[in-house]
């Protein structure tokens, strides 16, 4: 059968499109997704390697295939003159044109992560990498100042670094609350397909991300934030917005999700009336409050009555929701509920 022109660069575009999540089988899913026998995908996938489009690896024991990454540096010191504009202009140039959807979440984004860095961090310099590929752009922004766990924990008087990585989750959170509402980071880390922060050996990151992943090794002093954004992300910045704040005047709204997954990190399981109450600092800024249980699979009576019983009550105004409960915690948040 011979496929028409447009056909053909349909064909090759969902191929490239399905690259970063079938590297090691992409001719099988291939042939299985897109109704083409095995000649034609050998055929296409050659072709787009020879357009440069594709690259391909035999080395280990399975042909791997990858998308080329274009790759910039730029290292930024620190100035009264700079600004997020400045460095962003020289991004921008390297990254060109992209999509106004696309352009919504990287403009938030990059203009929200370097500003924490130029104004919170009190670093001597920045150093931003921009990455683009076909399907996707990447950006990491370092700088080398204090540790943001390091800030939030001095600002809030916690007992240690861990403990700010729940309080950075919550959002709405600033040190310098006559300048930024705090709702920076939150909403980058919505908007953006993968973001993660890391700093002090920690990492804050709404997706399954290892330091080691992140890149942990390389980092010394300071702050590392990754976010990338997909050329065909499905995101739209005003439902995300919508869907947390809303602007309705009349009926303010903001909506947090909390990972306690976070908590666990400092080697205790969520037991205590003190850890809940630990938990629940903060929490009137918010309406509505999601509290996302997974990896945590169990709960004790006194830390679940002191969320969903005690200060549910003492706060009706809050919505109290969870999810990826577990059948224990599910059992202990219903028990508590019923008192």
């Amino acid at each position: 059968m011979k496929y028409s022109k447009e056909l053909v660069q349909a064909i090759k575009d969902r191929i490239l499109i399905n690259v970063p999540s079938h590297p090691n089988d992409l001719v099988r899913y291939s042939i299985e997704n897109l109704s083409i026998s095995r000649n034609t995908a050998l055929k296409y996938i050659s072709e787009l390697i020879e357009e440069k489009k594709l690259l391909r690896s035999d080395a280990g024991r399975y042909t791997s295939y990858s998308l080329p990454v274009e790759t910039a540096d730029f290292t930024f010191r620190m100035s009264k003159k700079l600004s997020e504009e400045n460095i962003a202009e020289k991004i921008l140039s390297f990254i060109g044109n992209i999509q106004p959807s696309v352009a919504q979440i990287f403009d938030y984004a990059f203009m929200e992560i370097t500003n924490n860095a130029i104004e919170h961090s009190d670093a001597k310099k920045i150093h931003v990498q921009a990455q683009k590929s076909i399907g996707k752009i990447r950006i990491t922004i370092q700088d080398d100042g204090i540790g943001i766990f390091k800030k939030i924990k001095d600002s809030l008087g916690l007992q240690n670094e861990k403990q700010a990585v729940i309080e950075l989750s919550k959002g709405k959170f600033t040190s310098s609350p006559e300048k930024h509402s705090g709702e920076g980071i939150f909403f980058s880390s919505k908007l953006c397909d993968k973001f993660f922060i890391l700093s002090d050996g920690l990492i804050f990151s709404p997706q399954q991300i290892d330091t080691q992943t992140a890149g942990g090794e390389e980092l010394g002093k300071g702050t590392k934030v990754t976010f990338e954004i997909n050329l065909d992300t499905k995101k739209v910045a005003k439902e995300i917005f919508d869907e947390y704040a809303g602007f309705d005047y009349d009926k303010p709204k903001f909506k947090t999700v909390v990972q306690l997954r976070f908590m666990q990190q400092e080697g205790l399981t969520l037991t205590s009336r003190s850890q809940a109450r630990r938990l629940l600092t903060r929490m009137e800024k918010f309406t509505t409050v999601v509290l996302d249980f997974q990896e945590v699979n169990f709960i004790g009576q006194a830390f679940a009555d002191e969320i969903f019983r005690v200060y549910a009550k003492k706060h009706p105004a809050i919505k109290f929701q969870s999810t990826n409960e577990s059948p224990q915690v599910r059992a202990m948040i219903a028990h508590v509920e019923a008192q």
